[in-house]
């Protein structure tokens, strides 16, 4: 039987472009070589597509080799120099913009190769935090309250004094966040109009668009859907940041920046409910292969809050979807086997 030619594609234009080579290099540490024959396809921080030397382990960067520089040919997959690049499908693991926003998954679907994760409107609008709140409140699912505001309307002290008396509803403090953003890039909590202008500016460098919160007093609770008939929910786990809040630095910089405990101690009816509502979160949005969606869990009440889903969740060695996939009984590699054979069965 022919190994499966299995491009990995990673790196980015996006600021999580480090992130994106951690989880790239960890993905190819745990692929089965018996199965499958990997070509690493590296995205600069400009956005041009290289095909990368062999994985030798250790750290993974993204090398610029001018005379391996990859194009996506319209119906005919990748080709380098002209040549084509034989594959039978895509692994992307490009984190943010250009990444897990449906705009490589539309040339993707272009190239006409399978590829693994969600496709372009799940991935759009999971990305997108303002639409993704909107549908899953239509459809009765529980959202923490928020405003949204766009740049355009917020240029002005007038315009953010208005729009901070409107934020005034959510209670105080807030968080203030860029609707299309991942990893916390841009994120503030605000407990002050004086600190509301600089927060403003930090998330409207991200995106036009920026959602304001309700800060609940809540704990961080994470739960990985793993696609298939039908989806499958596992976990929970509970991230306990150390730092204000799970921002970027504790994700990735600060190696004591949270706490990750799998599984999270909740009572069994919470339980069951955070389960449920990933698996109902991940099908409103149409998502396919694999996603992580995150909630908030009252402190008090247990009441619980769906957040966010992430489309291409990180894997690096300390990331909480494979940490839960594998609490829930997968292998690393099977956890990765699944993924790749939902792609090459167009299945969600």
């Amino acid at each position: 039987m022919s190994k499966i030619r299995l491009a990995v594609l990673y790196g980015g234009i996006s600021g999580e472009h480090e992130v994106s080579c951690l989880s790239a290099a960890s993905i190819l540490k745990n692929l089965d070589p018996s199965r499958y024959e990997v070509v690493p396809v590296g995205v600069t921080k400009e956005g041009r597509w290289f095909l990368q030397p062999a994985w030798a382990g250790g750290p993974l960067t993204v090398v610029a080799r001018p005379d391996h520089e990859v194009s996506v040919r319209p119906a005919a997959g990748l080709a380098v120099g002209g040549a084509s690049l034989p594959l039978d499908a895509v692994f992307p693991i490009l984190h943010g913009i250009q990444g897990e926003d449906g705009k490589v998954q539309g040339l993707l679907e272009c190239s006409g190769l399978p590829y693994c994760g969600a496709g372009v409107l799940a991935s759009a609008l999971g990305m997108d935090k303002a639409f993704a709140k909107r549908l899953w409140e239509a459809l009765g699912l529980p959202v923490v309250p928020s405003v949204t505001l766009e740049a355009a309307q917020t240029s002005t002290p007038a315009e953010r004094r208005a729009a901070w008396d409107r934020a005034a509803v959510l209670g105080n403090p807030v968080f203030v966040k860029p609707s299309n953003s991942g990893s916390s890039v841009g994120v503030a909590r605000v407990s002050s109009f004086e600190e509301f202008g600089p927060a403003l500016d930090a998330a409207f460098a991200v995106d036009r668009t920026v959602l304001v919160e309700t800060a609940v007093n809540a704990r961080e609770i994470e739960v990985a859907v793993v696609g298939g008939a039908p989806p499958k929910a596992y976990g929970p786990g509970e991230v306990v940041p150390k730092h204000a809040f799970y921002d970027y630095d504790a994700k990735y910089t600060d190696p004591d920046g949270a706490d990750l405990v799998i599984p999270a101690r909740l009572e069994p009816a919470v339980n069951a409910r955070v389960l449920a509502l990933a698996v109902q979160a991940y099908r409103a949005l149409g998502t396919k292969g694999f996603a992580r969606v995150d909630f908030f869990v009252d402190k008090t009440s247990d009441r619980v809050w769906i957040n966010e889903i992430n489309t291409l969740p990180g894997f690096t060695t300390i990331s909480m979807f494979p940490r839960m996939a594998m609490a829930g009984g997968f292998t690393y590699a099977q956890v990765l086997d699944a993924i790749v054979d939902q792609a090459l069965a167009h299945e969600c």
